[in-house]
């Protein structure tokens, strides 16, 4: 005799069966191919990208400078190589870093036609200019100017710290490029002959060294 179900023996309905599928949405498995397809498409982008960077044009007419009717023949090559090489110091990993980089490379490429011969010539490899920082792929006056302000600070801080620091004024013309925005430094020599002709014995007499902040140069005045 077959036995009844314990829910028909205790009058109750039976549970709802559960079902095969999993719940919630189902979730897609990875994709390699679409995945590598993705990767592909980025890092050629990129690559045309260096290689309009490479042709840019130095003459305002739109067209090569004299003596140079073509690009060199093997500027996509030099923008493949450069590409794979970023691709290398990302680790291979063509993340936000890398497109920032390449960015930043396009950028240098288009404005620094110096940089763009010695990459093109093969006088910079690839791998040196992936490795480049911000300094090293700036232009001929981008690095000139960024030397002379560094100079610039380095004779403010030597004056700051010779003790009685030194103060900003624009009492002053420089006579080497006419600038007003100076420091100075009152350096506390006193001048005994003209001190002792007005009978003076205190500070009077004392220099003042006055450096121009717009081109370094450097002068005395006395009897301040």
């Amino acid at each position: 005799m077959k036995r009844k179900s314990i829910w028909k023996e205790l009058n109750l309905p039976p549970p709802p069966k559960r079902s095969s599928k999993a719940s919630g949405s189902p979730v897609a498995a990875p994709d390699p191919i679409g995945q590598e397809a993705a990767l592909q498409s980025l890092r050629s982008n990129c690559v045309r990208t260096l290689l309009s960077a490479l042709q840019t044009l130095n003459s305002e007419e739109g067209k090569p400078p004299a003596g140079d009717e073509a690009y060199p023949a093997d500027a996509p090559g030099v923008a493949e190589a450069v590409e794979r090489e970023l691709f290398v110091h990302h680790q291979s990993v063509a993340g936000q870093e890398y497109k920032a980089a390449a960015r930043t490379l396009v950028a240098s490429l288009k404005r620094n036609a110096d940089l763009r011969q010695q990459v093109l010539s093969g006088e910079v490899r690839p791998s040196q200019l992936v490795a480049m920082d911000a300094r090293e792929l700036a232009t001929r006056q981008q690095r000139e100017e960024y030397a002379r302000l560094q100079e610039l600070e380095t004779r403010r801080v030597t004056l700051a710290g010779r003790g009685s620091g030194a103060l900003s004024t624009n009492e002053y013309r420089c006579g080497r490029c006419g600038g007003s925005m100076c420091d100075y430094l009152d350096s506390g020599r006193r001048d005994i002959g003209k001190c002792e002709t007005w009978g003076s014995k205190d500070g009077q007499g004392s220099s003042r060294l006055v450096t121009c902040l717009g081109c370094g140069h450097r002068w005395e005045v006395d009897d301040v």
